[in-house]
């Protein structure tokens, strides 16, 4: 899984370019590295928290097409099934998770396996990245593999969702030993509905409801947040504002604001 990261930072999507041209004259850092996107074992990034966890579950649409389609879902670690495959947990933190600048686009490990055994395809996604957007639809993005080769197209986005909604008062509150939202609404890209519609066979569509996320981010981390002006950056700022505030209404959007 480690190995095939280094393939991530590269993607044709217009959005992920624009953010890492946004800044000139400042470069990417080296991947691996504080600052550079997806971590190698044993590194410790710069993150949002020390530690947390994290929980997805999935919508009735979305596990019903993939039992339709005769389609085998898995997790990759170190994300893992539970709830007899309803839903999925993953730890998170500055031991797994990097924030990439100046894009502030965050790289997560893990990811997921789709298997269509009568026609011969896997697919899979073993590593994501996060873009909690300053303004817009934040966003998690991948470059999928099909039978272990990278898709053509590269990196495409797989599923939205919105700051605001999930830093709604009453919704960014302390539990699991931690603060964060419990509920995030995920809805599936029409990038990612058409890929796996025409690799697999599925009957997705854009804007489905794909999964609802519970987060908990936990502690003080080791390195401070980066800092800087492009729309992953401030929607860092954002969420970090959230956390340290005891999601006592820093970062909310505001009228005329980023939001």
């Amino acid at each position: 899984m480690r190995s095939t990261r280094a393939t991530m930072a590269a993607g044709g999507m217009a959005l992920a370019a624009l953010l890492l041209t946004a800044q000139p004259g400042l470069a990417a850092a080296p991947l691996g590295t504080p600052g550079g996107g997806c971590l190698a074992e044993g590194q410790i990034g710069s993150y949002l928290s020390k530690e947390g966890s994290a929980t997805a579950t999935f919508s009735a649409e979305f596990l019903g097409e993939l039992k339709r389609a005769g389609i085998r879902f898995e997790a990759l670690a170190p994300i893992e099934m539970a709830g007899g495959g309803a839903t999925v947990r993953m730890p998170i933190g500055e031991r797994y998770d990097n924030i990439e600048t100046p894009s502030g686009r965050v790289c997560y490990p893990g990811g997921f396996r789709f298997v269509r055994a009568e026609a011969g395809v896997t697919y899979e996604i073993d590593t994501f990245w996060v873009l909690f957007a300053a303004t817009g639809d934040s966003k998690f993005l991948a470059t999928p593999t099909v039978n272990g080769r990278p898709r053509p197209g590269g990196e495409l986005a797989m599923v939205n969702f919105s700051v605001p909604q999930a830093l709604m008062p009453g919704n960014f509150v302390p539990h699991n030993g931690g603060i964060g939202p419990r509920r995030v609404i995920l809805s599936m890209d029409h990038g990612w509905a058409a890929d796996l519609n025409r690799e697999l066979g599925t009957r997705f569509h854009g804007g489905m409801h794909w999964a609802d996320l519970d987060i908990a981010w936990r502690g003080a981390p080791s390195r401070p947040i980066p800092s800087g002006s492009s729309l992953g950056m401030l929607g860092l700022k954002v969420m970090g504002d959230a956390i340290r505030s005891g999601g006592a209404g820093a970062g909310l959007p505001f009228p005329g604001g980023l939001f």
